[in-house]
């Protein structure tokens, strides 16, 4: 058994495995032999049929599953034996026959490559902001966090301090009943949402308002505010919304002390207003880092998109389309297809580049201790701080059992430790900036 390569260009080439009989006929006949020990053919009693008789009917069809499975092997081990970094999977030449009697069989694959090249992060820069909280935006967390554990207070009329609990349905046009019969949503708003706190301030309990699809088309920020998410909008089926205020209340705020601290830290953690104040910084500055660290990643991998050069193999990726997609029926398809991806592929490329020339890899620890991180932030956001290690462990191997969790995890491991490197060797011009001059430069 063989294999050769014959390069059409840099990126792409013909790969050729060959086989002689004598690699597989041995295996092809201690198949047929124990076929032969074990098949029920009428007239004759198990064990004693004919081999010449399994022959004839299986031996070609034992011998091309043998071949295709010899001509995988080699072609995945001379792939790996040679570190070839492949872009999409290799395709056969079409063969009008193949006769498994002969001495010497040849099977030829169009393959293409990833291209050879270098990248100098050390070349490319970026402002990297140093984000530290305000006193305005520390105090607005601690609030926060009073209101999450307040005591609601009846009300007898909506005021400027009430918090308004809202269902929202779908009002079902007359002879359309059942028809995408969505069940209704329930938010709770307070007079920080401007424009659903003014639909709604008339009201009283149990009284509703009508909203037109069209209306909200209009006021974006109204249909925000009523926890409508652009795909959730595309989505309504009918023409209005009914707004009814089911409950509302004001706040008697948490008090600053022992007990609070407690809730949401655990026992003993925090003792002091001063304390909390210093945790609640640490902690938005940590969180506003982290977006700094990314924006400048961003940048960073946004110029290296541009500046870099990817030679693509063209030639070989309109034929894997138009072998690997029977949608696409013809070469000027696959290359429309091909120009639409184009800029995909080439960043997808580069970034596989950068984390196998750093040698970034990944492995279950790691994808375990993020799905952990994911589940005590999840937990966090309903206040719960301080759930036992084995109990998240155990959420989080639950989550580990769907594979699309798994895969989307181990991307957003590999996309960590990638951001660690270009952190670490791309060069940063250091700025320090409040929080609200950062959500500036990112609408930029």
């Amino acid at each position: 058994m063989n294999v050769t390569a014959t390069n059409h260009d840099e990126v792409s080439a013909l790969l050729t495995v060959t086989l002689d009989k004598s690699d597989y006929k041995d295996k092809v006949e201690k198949q047929l032999i124990n076929y032969a020990k074990n098949a029920q053919v009428p007239g004759f009693r198990k064990g004693k049929v004919p081999l010449s008789m399994v022959k004839k009917q299986y031996e070609a069809g034992i011998a091309f599953e043998e071949i295709n499975k010899q001509v995988s092997e080699a072609l995945n081990n001379y792939v790996t034996d040679n570190k070839l970094r492949l872009v999409g999977q290799p395709v056969p030449q079409p063969v009008d026959s193949m006769d498994h009697n002969a001495e010497q069989l040849s099977v030829g694959f169009e393959v293409g490559y990833e291209p050879e090249f270098t990248i100098d992060l050390a070349k490319y820069e970026a402002p990297h902001y140093k984000v530290e909280a305000s006193e305005k935006e520390i105090n607005q967390s601690i609030e926060n966090m009073q209101k999450r554990f307040a005591e609601q207070v009846p009300q007898d009329a909506i005021g400027d301090d009430t918090h308004i609990a809202l269902e929202i349905s779908q009002v079902i046009e007359e002879g359309a009943e059942g028809e995408h019969n969505h069940a209704p949503k329930n938010i709770t708003i307070e007079a920080t949402k401007k424009e659903a706190f003014k639909l709604v301030k008339a009201l009283k309990k149990d009284e509703s308002v009508k909203v037109s699809k069209a209306d909200l088309e209009k006021n974006e920020e109204l249909a925000k505010e009523l926890s409508f998410s652009k795909k959730e909008f595309e989505h309504l089926h009918h023409d209005q919304i009914e707004v009814k205020v089911k409950d509302f209340f004001g706040l008697n705020l948490a008090e600053l002390n022992s007990e609070l601290f407690d809730k949401v830290y655990g026992e003993g953690t925090i003792k002091t207003e001063e304390e909390l104040k210093d945790k609640v910084k640490a902690e938005l500055d940590e969180y506003f880092q982290q977006n700094a660290d990314v924006h400048f990643v961003n940048k960073i991998l946004q110029q290296i998109n541009e500046k870099e050069e990817v030679k693509l193999p063209e030639t070989f990726l309109i034929k894997w389309l138009m072998f690997s997609n029977e949608q696409v029926n013809s070469e000027e398809q696959a290359k429309e297809i091909l120009e639409a991806e184009k800029n995909q592929l080439k960043y997808q490329i580069l970034e596989g580049k950068l984390m196998n020339d750093n040698e970034i890899k990944l492995d279950y620890a790691d994808v375990l201790g993020q799905a952990e991180q994911m589940v005590r932030n999840q937990l966090a956001m309903y206040g719960i701080h301080h759930l036992p290690d084995e109990e998240v462990q155990k959420y989080a191997a639950e989550m580990l059992k769907d594979q699309d969790q798994v895969r989307q995890i181990s991307s957003e491991v590999g996309m960590a430790k990638l951001k660690d490197v270009i952190l670490e060797k791309a060069t940063k011009k250091e700025t320090k900036i409040s929080h609200d001059e950062f959500l500036e430069e990112l609408k930029k």
